[in-house]
Parts: structure tokens; C-alpha cells; sequence
């Protein structure tokens, strides 16, 4: 075996193995995206949890106003006791309940927006696993012909197939009229 076989072989096996490792890389991005969309969902579910209890937790205050005031003599519904309702613990927890709802909605958002990400990088660097390869592959042809492969022995020159670039003059002829 020549060394310029050799050296082609070895260019071959070099792509082979950049090829593969732009594939691995793509898997492990994927890997990531996978990951990072589960995150977003349990973050959801997390901040979903949170406006469950803020809501739990405003029915239990209000329970404690209704129970205080009747235990006062007080009608609930109307009044101090119902203006204290409204201000101090209903308006607090809907408003907790609505924080965690968008809290949801942008860890979804969110983790989907890295995924995408992600995914593309991985398209990326797969991508990137076929251009090495090419260039490797590339160099090794030039490298193989300056080492003295097929195609460099009896040559001396170019040789000319006889045809040129651009349109025929009859072209012209043909378009233009005869001058």
C-alpha cells in the first residue's frame, strides 16, 4: 500500500468518525430539548400547585371572616365585614391564583423556547459533522494527487474539448439579424 492510499484510507475513516460525532452531538442537543421541556412541565405544575393553594387558602380566610362575624352578630355579606372580605382576601388570593397561572404558562413557553434551541443546535452541529468531513475528504484528494495519484502521470497540459462558454455567434445572428 502506498502512502497515498494510506493517506486516503485514513481520510476516509477521519470523515467517517466526524460524520458520526456531528450525529452523537445532534443526539445529546436532542437529549437536552427532551430534558428541558420536561423542566417547563413540572415547573407548570409547581406554579399550578401555587395557585391552588392561593386559592385554598383564600377560602379558608373568608370562611374565618363568615365565622367571626356571625359569631359577632354581624350579617357577613354586607357591611365592614364584607368590604374586609373583598379588600383583604379575596382580591390578595385571585390575584395569587392569576400570578401562578402565567407563572405556568411561561416555564411552558420558556422551556419549549430552549428546546428549539437546543434542536437546532443539534441540526447544527450535525451539519457541521458532514462539512468536516467534506473539507477532510477534499484535503485528502488534493493530498493523494500532489502525492502522485492516478491522474498526474502523463500530463502536461490542458486539453480542449473544442467548446466555449456563452452563447454561439448564430445566437446572435439568430436574435439580432445578420449585419
Amino acid at each position: 500500500m502506498t502512502v497515498a492510499v494510506a493517506s486516503l484510507v485514513l481520510a476516509g475513516v477521519s470523515a467517517f468518525a466526524q460524520i458520526k460525532a456531528g450525529e452523537a452531538q445532534k443526539k445529546a442537543y436532542y437529549s437536552q430539548a427532551r430534558f428541558k421541556e420536561l423542566e417547563g412541565r413540572i415547573e407548570a405544575v409547581k406554579a399550578k400547585e401555587q395557585g391552588t393553594k392561593a386559592l385554598e387558602n383564600t377560602r379558608r380566610a373568608l370562611a374565618s371572616v363568615n365565622a367571626t362575624a356571625f359569631a359577632g352578630g354581624l350579617e357577613p355579606t354586607i357591611g365592614t365585614p364584607n368590604t374586609f372580605a373583598i379588600n383583604n382576601i379575596i382580591k390578595p388570593g385571585t390575584s395569587d391564583f392569576f400570578t401562578a397561572r402565567d407563572n405556568a404558562f411561561l416555564a411552558i413557553s420558556s422551556s419549549q423556547a430552549q428546546a428549539q434551541d437546543l434542536r437546532f443546535a443539534g441540526r447544527q452541529a450535525k451539519q457541521q459533522g458532514y462539512i468536516s468531513a467534506l473539507g477532510t475528504l477534499a484535503s485528502a484528494g488534493m493530498n493523494y494527487a500532489s502525492l502522485g495519484g492516478p491522474g498526474t502521470t502523463g500530463t502536461t497540459g490542458t486539453t480542449s474539448t473544442g467548446m466555449t462558454r456563452g452563447p454561439s455567434p448564430g445566437f446572435y445572428q439568430a436574435r439580432y439579424g445578420a449585419r
